[in-house]
């Protein structure tokens, strides 16, 4: 049936009878509406949250990097930074200070996207090419992990037919004409790891099928590093006198419903997982713009579900204990019919890969229970040789970054460091005590001690959160069998 038609009967035939006996009625399609749109709210996050950074398509005429800050490039090709995001922004949280990023958002509707993978990648470095739907999962996982052959893949839409041109891998098919596509380069803190990073970046990208060429695509991450795009009325200056302009989240709870719409009109093919909620938001939409009661109702119920979402997505609060105060989301990046998990990590840290690729381990408590504070010392031990098991043949590494409670880095890290794990290792920056354990060190002042200095990840003065990322993960990661060490608060502090 018609939304339409569908949303007229919530509407009882006989809501006014006598000695109110038709209130119960009205009462209980109002208590199933309410339910029903706290749950599409929840469902619909994601993509709201998706397509509302489509815009980058109005605003980037070709490949660079928007507000000067993050990469941006016109429908269908991929924009580059050349170099980590940078720890003062304070527009995308989470970012991982790890890998040099990449990010396309497709319109399959339009044509289908030629994706590229290296061909020339170091043995052992780290990348990977991530694609996810509309609402955020990930539907292809192609890199290093994977072992990828170098090539081109043909990205197409669910209502997609035909045939990839002669010499493609294969055809990725995408469950909504909207895409994202993002590519992260392995670079550890050396001038020549960079360049090696941007390297392989070079040759990992994206371009509408029109403009495939014969061979090998070359892309060009530090020529989109310096297309610095910025909106209207906002400059380069007024950023750096103020990081915080940016600080806005990407889903407006008072717009959301007709950006929804918008994201829903552009897809109107969803996976199957996802196209029963996509038939009840629409019978939603239908029944809030006929109506302003309805509307004033559903409006109500999602500013209650916005607020009580953000709360939930916490990192004391979100995910599944993985033992010693931390939690994890099992199912990161395959959620399935999960929408709440996946309304979740939109908030705190949108796009993560596959769990089978990464695995995020989060935590906002110590040891005892009681949310993290710089003004107190914490440690974190390592047993010897209990380290995060990776696949280091197939780029595999870990690192524990340091956020602070809207889970952004510290603008100005004292020793520089906004996260320690396998880059510090590498360059045997750590030390390692007689029995063979690592103890890092956790704090906003600077510990006095030589070995603790070393191992030292500053904190913000307030609040923080943690998240330790498991690249290329072991299998006692993905079983849950191996266990981090507990982060305990120093006494007398």
């Amino acid at each position: 049936m018609n939304p339409a038609d569908l949303a007229r009967a919530f509407n009882p035939a006989h809501a006014g009878l006598a000695d109110a006996a038709g209130a119960p009625a009205q009462l209980a399609n109002e208590k199933y509406v309410e339910s029903l749109a706290r749950i599409v709210f929840y469902w619909g996050y994601p993509a709201a949250d998706t397509f509302g950074r489509t815009s980058g398509w109005h605003l980037m005429k070709s490949p660079g990097a928007t507000m000067g800050l993050f990469p941006g490039a016109p429908k269908n090709h991929t924009g580059y930074v050349d170099d980590y995001l940078p720890a003062a922004q304070r527009k995308v949280v989470t970012p991982n200070n790890d890998t040099i990023y990449g990010a396309c958002f497709a319109d399959l509707a339009a044509d289908a996207v030629v994706v590229q993978t290296p061909a020339d990648a170091p043995p052992g470095h780290y990348w990977t090419i991530q694609v996810v739907d509309v609402f955020t999962t990930v539907t292809h996982q192609l890199g290093s992990a994977s072992r990828t052959p170098g090539g081109k893949f043909l990205l197409v839409g669910p209502d997609w037919q035909g045939q990839a041109p002669a010499g493609f891998l294969g055809v990725l098919r995408s469950p909504t004409h909207v895409a994202g596509i993002f590519c992260r380069s392995f670079a550890a803190r050396t001038p020549e790891a960079k360049a090696q990073a941007r390297a392989v970046l070079n040759q990992i990208g994206a371009v509408p099928l029109k403009e495939d060429r014969p061979g090998p695509l070359r892309f060009d991450c530090e020529a989109s590093a310096r297309n610095k795009v910025y909106p209207p009325g906002l400059t380069a200056e007024m950023l750096a006198a103020d990081p915080d302009l940016l600080r806005h989240r990407p889903v407006n709870v008072r717009t959301f419903w007709d950006d929804l719409q918008k994201a829903l009109d552009a897809n109107p093919i969803v996976s199957a997982e996802d196209a029963p909620m996509a038939a009840q938001a629409r019978v939603l939409l239908a029944l809030r713009a006929a109506d302003p009661a309805w509307r004033a109702l559903v409006d109500r119920v999602t500013l209650a579900a916005d607020a009580e979402l953000h709360e939930s997505a916490k990192y004391h609060q979100a995910g599944v204990t993985a033992g010693n105060g931390w939690q994890r989301q099992e199912n990161g990046g395959a959620w399935g019919s999960d929408w709440f998990g996946r309304a979740q990590a939109a908030v705190i840290y949108i796009y993560v890969n596959d769990f089978h690729e990464a695995v995020y381990f989060i935590r906002g408590t110590d040891a005892q229970g009681e949310l993290l504070q710089g003004r107190y010392r914490y440690t974190v031990t390592f047993p010897k040789g209990a380290l995060p098991p990776v696949d280091r043949e197939r780029g595999g590494f870990w690192s524990l970054t340091m956020y602070d409670q809207d889970y952004f880095m510290l603008a100005d890290s004292p020793n520089g460091r906004h996260n320690i794990g396998t880059v510090n290792l590498d360059a045997n920056e750590l030390k390692f005590a007689a029995d063979g354990s690592l103890t890092l060190h956790l704090s906003h002042a600077e510990p006095a001690e030589a070995q603790a200095r070393a191992n030292w990840l500053p904190a913000p003065a307030g609040q923080f959160a943690l998240l330790v990322r498991a690249y290329v993960p072991a299998a006692a990661v993905l079983d849950g069998s191996y266990r981090l060490p507990d982060v305990h608060k120093k006494a007398g502090t």
